[in-house]
């Protein structure tokens, strides 16, 4: 008698075992509880940039809170919503079995990268709260501002790259699912076309997510060690001209 993989007994009882589980579905269901967790962190940060627009003047958050409400609330819906709500999620649940595999290539790495996930979500939210204020840059945090101001953008900028390495450990796992564990007769052209998508995303996972990591590594190493990487005047090539550092916020007018 089969049992259902909500009561299939682990190596922990109850929540514990939910929180350390290699089982792909329950993985899958994790993602999507916190995707939704965040979703409603980033709709509220959402709303309150609207409420402070609907009308002139600062009434509900300075314009400092407003730029870090704005800072965030991308954060949290690119990099905790949209990115990892169904390849994380769906992709998860329902790869392996469309595969006829028991679970995914490596079951533990997949539950480390759902810890990636939450410690860089949790990290993210952190940054409104500690350090030197609330980073205020924009969610793609480009420079030269992001080296300059002297707000919390550190902790921020980690947050993501623990995120960003989640998903690159993601795009791995399925990879190596698709390709080393399909059932016996399932070949590329018999594949579904949710698997076919899964995979196309886990290639730009695998490829272009550790690109965007580098970079926020580089942009912390310059903020702490002073490092020239995008500094013309220490030898670093910049990502934009002076001029553009204006144009990743924004500002929220006090008038």
């Amino acid at each position: 008698m089969q049992t259902s993989f909500y009561t299939t007994p682990g190596r922990y009882p109850g929540i514990v075992g939910w929180l350390f589980t290699t089982d792909h579905k329950r993985i899958g269901l994790l993602y999507l509880a916190t995707a939704l967790a965040f979703f409603a962190i980033g709709v509220s940060l959402g709303l309150t940039m609207k409420l402070e627009l609907i009308r002139s003047g600062m009434h509900i958050i300075s314009a400092q809170t407003y730029n870090a409400v704005f800072t965030l609330h991308g954060v949290v819906m690119i990099f905790l919503f949209i990115i990892p709500g169904i390849p994380s999620s769906l992709g998860n649940f329902i790869l392996p079995l469309q595969l006829g595999a028991r679970d995914v290539a490596f079951p533990k790495i997949n539950n480390l990268s759902w810890w990636l996930f939450i410690a860089g979500g949790a990290l993210a939210v952190a940054s409104l709260f500690t350090g030197g204020g609330p980073p205020d840059t924009g969610w793609t945090f480009y420079v030269p501002y992001s080296i300059r101001t002297g707000t919390n953008i550190s902790l921020a900028v980690f947050g993501v790259f623990l995120i960003g390495l989640s998903s690159t450990l993601t795009g791995m796992n399925f990879l190596t699912t698709i390709h080393r564990m399909r059932a016996p007769g399932l070949t590329w052209g018999r594949l579904p076309l949710f698997t076919w998508a899964i995979y196309a995303t886990s290639w730009v996972q695998l490829l272009a997510t550790p690109v965007l990591a580098i970079t926020l590594i580089l942009v912390i190493l310059e903020r702490s060690f002073g490092v020239g990487f995008f500094d013309p005047a220490k030898g670093g090539t910049p990502s934009c001209s002076s001029t553009c550092s204006g144009s990743t916020r924004t500002p929220r007018s006090t008038s």
